[in-house]
């Protein structure tokens, strides 16, 4: 009992403990689950309107749009590549938020009709019809597209083809599901953009101001005085007017936040020693090209460029090689010769021949078939046919229901082998002869071709080419470094920094805004790494480490920032002060010369102490005139005045006018204004799909929160 009475007697305490630990734990587990929260919250790339993009979708979007890149055009991806990449994935996600918003108000879709009818039926999608285009003809090819279709879309034969090419289409399907998906969204994006067109409708009014604005014509003298002709002091401005004018145009000082830097840049460059060496390697190389007619591996592995055996005419050459060419005798060596940025070259002419310089082609793709049998008795059906008398392109219009013709074109050699073909492929389209329809296989697709023009015989070249880049060594790279280094640590106060550079041979770029937006530094490739480290990093004197950029050495230091917002009047008094000196200016100017009451242009000039000018052909849609630059003010007092007529003197932006207008000639194509109405009813709609491609006109009055310099 006297153990009971001891725990009734603390129970109080008991429960304050127990909820103690109770509450410990509740906290803790909600500190956990608010650290994920806030570690979720860090890792969105982009919020619109409450609705978050994370980095694992984003960068998966980024890794499909890249993959497809590079199976499309092989090869590795630059850092510019990969910047573009990401900002087309952005651009794609906020869109699809934006316009989902939006289509949901609206209640716009896009019917399962419309769909198929966009894949396979009358109106195929302009984005379908991209991809499956004819590599001769460059047009869309509707068989490419059938036999796409039949294979990655019925997945239970794939088991048919080895693993590598299942996995092929395994890619090939998803990204044939996102086309599609981003197909309907184009769909959409046009609804939407027609239903916007159709609320801004032009009148009767504004075709006619339209037709006078382009059809008057006008040749006019003018005399001109500048602002720049009297001193500033000649006139006041108070700090009232420019703060009146600041809150007029304060729209126009709206600014994303900024960081400010001050940076220093390094060319890697080759040294001395290292142009000394290139010399040699290349003067190697050229003994090699002299010994061989076997230059193949030679150019291969020692040039930026690979070995073309085709021959070339002289309209293919550039102008060293123009001159090389014409007094070279074949197996004859020059070079190397520098073509300036460390570039140098060694020619060999490797043969020269008559032949033509072009061939004119209609081809066609043929479809795949399972064995040679087939694909041999097809191909000469559609022989015989042009045998027979139709004409190839109507052949290949009936076969593809009007979507191509197979009218390749004029080709040179060059041309062909920069779409693909083969050299053996290019040789047989040369010595075919004129008219004759033949079936060529290559190794990944078979083609029947019909050779019908070739230009007369000229003389063309085949060259044998080492383009050499010499650049910097690893030792001449890390002197650069090691001397940028030593500079930083003996200026590392933000002041000697920026000061002492010019001192020590560098330049330093000072007091620069950088954007989250930007890709990068003005003429610095890959030097995106600045300005995430400008806006990863805080405290004004900061200094970076040396980040290489490119073909440059970059460090930084941070200045300051700028807020998001306005700027402030006083850092943009100057501005606007500068534009109100010019207003009282060109008014003062007009003031005067109106007191004068002068009645010719010869007057005026001698008051303005100017001679007098003359243009012609000029009309109110103008931009820019000749000698006088772009005057808007010019343009309408033009218009308004009678031929035969002096203006008045008037103020433009630059300088004070009067015009002497010597003749007006209108159209002689009639006002007809159904048309006018229909030409700027289509400018409207031009400009309104434009911002919605670029979803300006979505993004209004959204809010938009964009991380991305947080990741890249």
């Amino acid at each position: 009992m006297a153990t009971l009475e001891k725990i009734r007697n603390k129970a109080g305490l008991l429960v304050g403990v127990v909820g103690i630990a109770l509450l410990a734990f509740i906290i803790g587990d909600f500190l956990k689950s608010g650290s994920t929260f806030f570690h979720q919250s860090k890792e969105k790339i982009v919020i619109v309107d409450g609705q978050s993009i994370g980095y694992q979708e984003f960068m998966k979007k980024v890794e499909d749009m890249s993959d497809a890149y590079k199976s499309n055009y092989g090869g590795t991806l630059t850092e510019e590549q990969q910047d573009q990449i990401r900002q087309s994935v952005y651009d794609e996600l906020v869109g699809k938020i934006l316009l989902d918003k939006e289509s949901e108000k609206t209640g716009l879709t896009v019917g399962e009709g419309e769909r198929n009818d966009m894949i396979m039926g009358k109106n195929i999608s302009p984005m379908i019809q991209q991809y499956f285009r004819n590599p001769e003809t460059g047009t869309f090819d509707r068989n490419l597209l059938m036999q796409f279709l039949q294979i990655i879309e019925s997945e239970d034969t794939w088991a048919n083809y080895p693993e590598a090419q299942q996995r092929q289409f395994a890619e090939q399907r998803m990204q044939w599901e996102e086309m599609k998906r981003a197909m309907v969204e184009q769909k959409k994006i046009g609804k939407l953009g027609m239903f916007l067109a159709s609320a801004i409708v032009s009148n009767a009014i504004d075709a006619k101001t339209s037709y006078d604005e382009k059809s008057i014509n006008m040749d006019f003298d003018y005399v001109a005085q500048p602002y720049t002709s009297i001193p500033d002091s000649s006139v006041v401005v108070t700090e009232s007017e420019i703060k009146t004018l600041y809150d007029k145009r304060k729209e126009e000082f709206k600014q994303a936040e900024a960081h400010v830097i001050d940076y220093i840049t390094v060319a890697i460059l080759p040294s001395k020693e290292d142009t000394r060496e290139a010399s040699v390697l290349l003067d190697s190389l050229r003994n090699e090209l002299q010994k061989t007619d076997d230059v193949t591996d030679i150019i291969n592995d020692n040039s930026d460029i690979k070995y073309a055996n085709i021959y070339l005419s002289t309209a293919a050459l550039n102008e060293e090689e123009r001159v090389f060419a014409g007094k070279a005798q074949t197996g004859d060596v020059e070079g190397p010769l520098s073509s300036g940025n460390n570039v140098y070259y060694i020619h060999k002419l490797m043969d020269k021949k008559e032949a033509p310089d072009s061939a004119k082609l209609n081809v066609i793709t043929l479809p795949n078939f399972t064995n040679d049998e087939q694909l041999t008795a097809y191909a000469d059906s559609l022989i015989r046919v042009v045998a027979g008398g139709k004409p190839f392109t109507q052949m290949v219009s009936e076969l593809t229901n009007g979507q191509g013709n197979g009218d390749a074109g004029w080709q040179t050699e060059l041309s062909l082998v920069q779409n693909g073909l083969d050299k053996d492929f290019v040789d047989v389209i040369f010595k075919s002869e004129i008219n004759k329809v033949f079936m060529q296989k290559t190794a990944l697709r078979n083609y029947l071709v019909q050779v019908t023009e070739k230009t007369k015989p000229v003389t063309k070249y085949k060259l044998g080419t080492i383009q050499y880049a010499v650049t910097a060594s690893q030792e001449t790279m890390n002197k650069l470094y090691n001397d940028l280094s030593a500079y930083i640590t003996k200026n590392n106060k933000l002041e000697s920094f920026k000061n002492s550079a010019e001192g020590a041979g560098y330049i330093c770029q000072k007091e620069v805004p950088v954007y989250a937006a930007q890709l990068g530094l003005p003429s610095i490739e890959s030097s995106r790494t600045v300005i995430r480290w400008a806006f990863n990093n805080s405290g004004k004197g900061k200094m970076s480490e040396i980040m290489q950029c490119g073909d440059y050495y970059v460090v930084a230091a941070l200045e300051g920032k700028v807020k998001e917002g306005y700027r402030p009047v006083k850092e943009v008094s100057d501005i606007l002060k500068r534009e109100l000196i010019n207003q009282k200016k060109g008014e003062l100017i007009v003031k005067n010369l109106e007191a004068k009451n002068l009645t010719s242009l010869d007057a005026y000039a001698s008051a303005m102490n100017t001679q007098p000018q003359e243009v012609k052909f000029v009309t109110f849609n103008t931009p820019r005139i000749s000698g006088i630059g772009v005057e808007p003010a010019v343009n309408a007092v033009a218009l308004s005045t009678e031929k035969g007529k002096i203006s008045k003197p008037f103020a433009g932006k630059a300088a004070a006018y009067v015009l002497s207008i010597m003749d007006k000639r209108a159209s002689e194509q009639a006002f007809d204004e159904k048309t006018e109405i229909q030409n700027l009813n289509m400018q409207n709609s031009y400009r309104i799909m434009s911002f919605m491609q670029n979803n300006e006109l979505l993004k209004e009055n959204v809010k938009i929160e964009d991380n991305r310099i947080r990741f890249f």
